[in-house]
């Protein structure tokens, strides 16, 4: 039988078929020789019993001739006694001779027939281990006929089921077939509906241009009504603003302090509206010309910093923005998501440009280098990644094992980077190699910020939710300075810290609304401002160093000067 070319168990219980009759055909051989050699035997023994039957002939035969010969050798004489006589002895010898070849043909089948009998027993023993494996193999294959019972039983529902499939599929298939009709349909209405509403959109733009228009007439004449209002009283105060528009904001007032530039802050002489739920970062353009907003929102809002227009607004990210970050030519805006990515758009087409993907974890914080080349971003999975701005892809991911509130970086390139965590320590990190420099616990509580300072040695300004803030040399991890304050108390998450541009005061924002600044070098309080009304997230100086940002976390931005 061949061998079918089926697989698995059908194949094996074939080869089993096949060694059976293999098996059987030996056997039936055996059993044929063994019949031949039990004839023979029989043979054998009927050829005995003959040469034996002869033997006593022979032998009777010979001593009736010697009783002959000793008769007539007693009873005559002579020359014809002696030629009986040498007669009967050549007979007799004869007669000696051929039964001993008898005897010795006799002891010959005798060993024959032990030979036989021996082989006939070995036999019968192989013949029983046959039969034994024979009865083995055919229960086996007994229970391989079983198992192929059961497989063809469970192919026939495997290939029901399978029918079953494939109705089912089809089925599936009309359906999506129906839907993709459906699709298509509602496409041509979605595009429809989209040139109706880029038309409506001109012509809202067309009539907000329009009401613009009027605005700006009036605001000129409000502006000229000011100065003559302020030639009238110069006691008058700096800022004029209602409670939800910015109007615009005076020149510095007597009574500013100035430090190389920068300027500690009086009070409020404006407010924008960011219009957000909740406001979680701010960023200012490297120029102060522009200012954006990310909160609880799905878009990053970016207004002019000297008028508060909002100029765009930038959409795509499907959960709330935690922080924000313009690059240093203006060009591009940076927002970390919780739905675990990166984004960056182009403030030339105000149109998403990439997205940064590869966490598993809300993005917490994101950072350009200073040519926007590259992009470092932090999430609550705890690393740290190296993203190629121009490609999207991420070059190098650091495990932080402690979790981390904000990062910033200690030189232009981003080569080496500072991590704020909540195990009250900051960590150095060489961002080429992966591997932490150094670590130090410099607070007493989590460490909710870090500032890299831009000029002179590396230093990193914390502030931590123990109340202090700290000024760190970034290469041995010393406390050089420590700023603190009666009444400050920075709100969890949301408490970040700056410095000015010429690095000579810090300002950070509490959780009842208030303003604190201090002298850097001497950790001094110089100043509270009672400005906001809920506990502000972020708190930035502008470029020049004359105005001060303040944004707290329910909708409002100050600007203070």
């Amino acid at each position: 039988m061949a061998v079918s070319r089926a697989g698995g168990w059908e194949a094996r219980i074939l080869a089993q078929l096949e060694h059976r009759e293999a098996r059987v055909a030996t056997m039936a051989r055996v059993i044929q020789s063994y019949n031949q050699l039990a004839g023979k035997v029989g043979d054998y023994a009927s050829h005995s019993r003959e040469i034996e039957a002869r033997s006593r002939e022979m032998q009777g035969e010979h001593e009736r001739l010697l009783e002959n010969y000793e008769r007539s050798g007693m009873s005559s004489g002579g020359s014809g006694g002696v030629r009986g006589n040498s007669l009967a002895q050549q007979r007799i010898a004869e007669l000696e001779r051929e039964v001993e070849g008898l005897k010795e043909e006799r002891t010959v089948l005798y060993r024959t027939q032990g030979t036989n009998a021996q082989r006939l027993l070995d036999l019968s023993d192989k013949m029983r281990e046959t039969d034994s494996r024979l009865r083995q193999q055919e229960l086996e294959i007994s229970d391989s006929h079983e198992a192929l019972r059961r497989m063809t039983t469970k192919l026939g529902d495997v290939q029901g089921a399978l029918k079953e499939k494939d109705g089912t599929i089809q089925i599936i298939q009309d359906e999506m077939n129906a839907m993709h009709l459906e699709i298509n349909q509602l496409e041509k209405r979605n595009d429809e509906l989209q040139a109706e509403n880029d038309d409506l959109v001109k012509r809202w733009l067309k009539k907000m241009n329009e009401e613009v228009e009027k605005v700006n007439d009036v605001t000129h004449e409000l502006e000229l009504i000011k100065r003559k209002s302020a030639a009238l009283s110069p006691r008058m105060g700096a800022a004029v603003f209602e409670d939800d528009h910015f109007f615009g904001a005076a020149l510095s007032a007597p009574g500013h302090i100035r430090g190389g530039g920068s300027v500690v802050p009086r009070g409020a002489v404006g407010k924008i509206d960011a219009r957000m739920e909740e406001l979680h970062s701010i960023a200012l353009s490297r120029d102060g010309q522009l200012l954006a907003v990310g909160g609880q929102s799905n878009a990053v809002k970016v207004f002019d910093a000297e008028t508060g227009e909002c100029i765009y607004t930038l959409t795509g990210c499907l959960k709330g923005i935690n922080h924000v970050e313009i690059s240093s030519d203006g060009s591009l805006v940076l927002a970390a998501s919780s739905d675990h990515t990166a984004r960056i758009w182009r403030l030339d087409t105000g149109r998403q440009w990439k997205s940064l993907t590869g966490h598993i974890g809300g993005v917490v914080t994101a950072k350009f280098n200073r040519d926007a080349s590259r992009v470092f971003t932090y999430s609550q999975d705890r690393t740290v990644k190296v993203w190629d701005t121009q490609r999207g892809l991420c070059l190098k991911t650091l495990f932080t094992v402690s979790g981390c509130h904000d990062i910033d970086l200690l030189d232009s390139d981003g080569a080496r980077i500072v991590t704020a965590h909540l195990d009250n320590s900051i960590r150095i990190w060489d961002t080429q190699t992966g591997r932490r420099l150094a670590e130090a616990a410099v607070h007493k509580e989590q460490v909710m910020s870090v500032w890299a300072t831009r000029n002179g040695p590396p230093r990193v300004l914390t502030n931590s939710s123990d109340g202090t803030l700290k000024l760190v040399d970034a290469r041995t991890l010393d406390v050089i300075t420590v700023m603190s304050a009666p009444n400050y108390h920075p709100s969890r998450n949301w408490a970040r810290a700056s410095l000015s541009p010429d690095e000579r005061f810090a300002i950070a924002g509490s959780l009842h609304g208030m303003l604190y600044v201090w002298d850097v070098a001497s950790g001094d309080l110089i100043r509270e401002l009672d400005i906001q009304k809920s506990h502000i997230c972020d708190v930035l100086w502008s470029p020049d160093g004359q105005r001060v940002y303040s944004a707290e976390k329910s909708r409002y931005i100050m600007i203070l000067q």
